[in-house]
């Protein structure tokens, strides 16, 4: 993986989501091979997949959002159209008659406004193709999947929401209001953590919750294939 401190200098003239795009590709990427991502865009997923999806996310979004979120100024979070994604998801836990527990030592989150900027970029990414996903496991678990509040977050307007997001993300140097290199600093920072999250030892496993009844065995001896449906997209 490359190393995330050696940060290309963007051009003035090139867009802003392009090149974070660009700058982040490797790291989300290799987010997507996780086994955990594998599991839940597998033919054969079960809702303990889809458990241990929401548990390593309640980690991510309880760890960054908040931070995320505060670093930047209202208008622009207003600009943006953001809008907190924990509650969605502690909300689909609650349905599944689960509960998060926040992990003691957070991650810290990237500070400065366009650091935390990149840092939103790449968790309103994992919105994009929530929808998709949410669509294979309807498929797949049917009634047992539930209302999907996160992985359905902006619903029919999925699409509308992120070139919204996209179209501020880009205006913002053009005006001044972002140094270009410290935002796309912030997301490969923000999807470091992301990964090194999502791949450690029982990330959003049901066994390290309290719940071992629950859990399935996980690993190569399920037989699940690599990913078949998208786990983060991206402009």
């Amino acid at each position: 993986m490359h190393d995330i401190h050696n940060t290309i200098r963007p051009a003035a003239s090139a867009r802003l989501a392009v090149l974070l795009r660009h700058a982040t590709a490797e790291t989300h990427q290799a987010v997507e091979r996780l086994p955990l991502m594998a599991r839940l865009t597998s033919p054969s997923v079960t809702r303990e997949d889809y458990l241990d999806y929401l548990y390593a996310l309640a980690d991510v979004y309880d760890a960054l959002e908040g931070s995320l979120l505060d670093a930047l100024d209202e208008e622009i979070r207003n600009d943006l159209g953001v809008r907190p994604k924990l509650p969605a998801i502690l909300e689909d836990l609650a349905e599944q008659g689960r509960q998060h527990v926040p992990r003691a030592s957070p991650p810290i989150a990237p500070t400065g406004s366009g650091a935390a900027l990149g840092g939103l970029y790449v968790l309103e990414g994992a919105t994009l193709g929530g929808r998709v996903i949410a669509k294979h496991l309807r498929r797949c678990l049917g009634p047992v999947l539930g209302s999907a509040g996160f992985l359905d977050f902006h619903g029919e307007h999925s699409s509308a929401a992120w070139k919204r997001f996209a179209s501020i993300l880009d205006s913002l140097p053009a005006h001044g209001r972002m140094d270009p290199g410290e935002v796309v600093s912030g997301a490969c920072t923000t999807f470091a953590v992301v990964h090194r999250m999502l791949e450690g030892p029982g990330a959003g496993s049901t066994s390290v919750r309290g719940d071992p009844e629950h859990a399935e065995p996980h690993g190569p001896e399920r037989g699940h294939p690599t990913n078949s449906v998208p786990a983060i997209r991206e402009d």
